[in-house]
C-alpha cells in the first residue's frame, strides 16, 4: 500500500556550504563540516533516498519504484530508469561556481555517462544583497568567455539579477549560471549531477591546497 514517506536526508559538503540548514531549517548537520546540499529525494546509482519511518523504513527509492510503478509516479516517467526528480536544499554561504549542465541533446552527443540537467530555484531565504547570475549578456562571444576566464572578469560578461524571499528562477540545461551568497534555496531538478565548471572565483580548496578542477572544454 501507498502510504505517506519521508526521507533521511543525504548532505554534501562543499567549499561553499555553511551551516544555515542548521539554523533556519532545523537540520542536525554533522559536526565542524560545511553543508552545502541536503538532498531530500535522489535516485542517483551512488545516492538514493532511503526511507526513513513507516511500513517501508529503509527501502531505498528505486526499490518503491519498482515495487509501486504508477502508483507513486502517476502518468510521470522515468529518466533513465531513475525516479524524474532530484530534491535539495542549498545552503550558499560563499557564492557558488560559474558552471553549465548540459541539454538533452548534449548530454546524448557526449556519453560517457553524462546526464542532461534541467532545475529551478526557490528561494527560501535570502540577504538583503543577495543576487544570482543567469546567462551571458547579449553580444557575448565563445572568444570573449575564454578571454575573460584566463583575466578572472567572467561576472562582468554575466546576466546579475537580484534574488529575494520567494523568487523562482528556471535553468533550463545549457544555461551558464552562478548561485550568489547569502542564499537559501529549493532546488528542483531532473535527476543529475552532471557538472562543468567553468570558473571559481581563484578559490582554493582547503583540504588539497589547490583550486578545483575546471571544465571550460566541455562546458
Amino acid at each position: 500500500m501507498v502510504h505517506i514517506l519521508t526521507f533521511d536526508e543525504i548532505y554534501k559538503e562543499r567549499i561553499w556550504g555553511g551551516r544555515t540548514l542548521e539554523k533556519i531549517l532545523g537540520k542536525k548537520l554533522p559536526e565542524n563540516i560545511m553543508i552545502g546540499e541536503s538532498w531530500e529525494l535522489a535516485d542517483l546509482p551512488e545516492d538514493k533516498s532511503v526511507v526513513s519511518s513507516g511500513p517501508s523504513t529503509g527501502k531505498n527509492i528505486s526499490e518503491l519504484v519498482e515495487a509501486w510503478g504508477t502508483k507513486l509516479l502517476g502518468n510521470a516517467k522515468l529518466d533513465g530508469g531513475q525516479f524524474p526528480l532530484l530534491i535539495k536544499f542549498l545552503d550558499a554561504n560563499d557564492i557558488l561556481s560559474v558552471q553549465v549542465h548540459p541539454d538533452y541533446e548534449s548530454a546524448a552527443q557526449m556519453g560517457g555517462g553524462v546526464r542532461a540537467k534541467y532545475e529551478g530555484w526557490y528561494v527560501v531565504e535570502a540577504d538583503e544583497e543577495a543576487y544570482v547570475y543567469i546567462g551571458f549578456k547579449p553580444g557575448t562571444t565563445p572568444d570573449m568567455v575564454f578571454d575573460a576566464i584566463d583575466r578572472g572578469t567572467l561576472a562582468s560578461l554575466l546576466v546579475k539579477h537580484p534574488a529575494k524571499k520567494g523568487d523562482f528562477f528556471y535553468l533550463p540545461g545549457g544555461t551558464v549560471h552562478a548561485l550568489g551568497a547569502g542564499l537559501l534555496v529549493a532546488e528542483i531538478q531532473t535527476p543529475s549531477d552532471t557538472t562543468f565548471r567553468l570558473y571559481d572565483w581563484k578559490r582554493v580548496d582547503a583540504k588539497t591546497g589547490k583550486p578545483r578542477e575546471l571544465h571550460v572544454s566541455r562546458g
